[in-house]
Parts: C-alpha cells; sequence; structure tokens
C-alpha cells in the first residue's frame, strides 16, 4: 500500500467542510461520526499496510471517510437503533453521490456494504470493503467501551 498517497488522500478530505460538519452528530456513545471516519480510516489504513494489500489508496481512504456520511444525530432521528443500523449506509451513499458525484464503484460499495453482515443483502465485493467492514466492527467496539481515541481533524491530518 502506498500510505503516502493514502494519507494525503485523508488530509485532502478533511480540508473540506462537508466532510468536517460530521463533527457535528454524536456517534457510538464515545465519539461524533467525523472522529469514528478518521478512526476506521487509520484502523483500515494499518490492517492493508500490515498485510502487505494491494489496494487502491484513494478509494480506500474516501470510502472509509464517507462511509457514514447520513449527516443527521440519530438521537434526533426518531430511528430505532435497528432501523439507524439497517438504513444509514444507503442515506451515507446517496448524500455522498449528491456532494461527490465521482465516486468509484469500490468507494460505492464500501459506503453501501460496511454494515455487512447486518445487511446481508449489502455484499462486500472488494478487498477496501472487507478491510473497512472489519475496521468498522472493530472502532465501533473500541468506541462503545470508550476505549477508542477520539480525534480531531487537526490531529489526523498529521
Amino acid at each position: 500500500m502506498d500510505e503516502a498517497v493514502f494519507d494525503d488522500t485523508v488530509r485532502e478530505m478533511l480540508h473540506d467542510p462537508k466532510v468536517l460538519q460530521m463533527q457535528q452528530f454524536r456517534h457510538h456513545v464515545s465519539s461524533n461520526t467525523l472522529s469514528h471516519c478518521i478512526y476506521v480510516t487509520k484502523v483500515a489504513g494499518r490492517i492493508a499496510s500490515k498485510m502487505h494489500l494491494h489496494v487502491h489508496e484513494e478509494d480506500l481512504a474516501r470510502g472509509c471517510m464517507l462511509h457514514d456520511f447520513y449527516l443527521y444525530s440519530v438521537k434526533d432521528s426518531g430511528f430505532s437503533a435497528y432501523h439507524h443500523g439497517t438504513c444509514h449506509a444507503g442515506v451515507a451513499l446517496n448524500n455522498a453521490e449528491k456532494e461527490y458525484g465521482d465516486l468509484s464503484e469500490i468507494e460505492k460499495n464500501m459506503i453501501y456494504s460496511h454494515m455487512w453482515p447486518l445487511n446481508l443483502t449489502h455484499l462486500p465485493r472488494y478487498k477496501e470493503s472487507v478491510l473497512i467492514c472489519l475496521a468498522d466492527k472493530y472502532c465501533a467496539v473500541r468506541e462503545f467501551m470508550h476505549a477508542a481515541p477520539i480525534y480531531l481533524p487537526a490531529e489526523a491530518a498529521g
């Protein structure tokens, strides 16, 4: 994996006001959506690097950063936890396609399938999609246990 390309893509996204608005929304008890997406991105990148996987670095970084781009407060939405869990990937994909019309097929699949196996029909079709599934579950468990780092954009950019 070319970590420089991966890191540059993440830094570029962290300068985007559309991405930064995810800071407004609480996520997994101890986090916010942006911090969670940064954490997932870092973990997925580490897994790919440690396993010496050939991945599309830009797609991996962008898909991870946008996987929870649903832009609403779960608490205020009126959705049950189950409804949010099964529907937010589709909402995030729709929002990402509206804001970033140039999403690759890998990025689209990563966003749409990141909740697999909860969404049994949203199959991960690329290794980048499998990486986000693994990283997202790992990070979510750590966030629920208050054991995850909280990343602010300035910290993540470095």
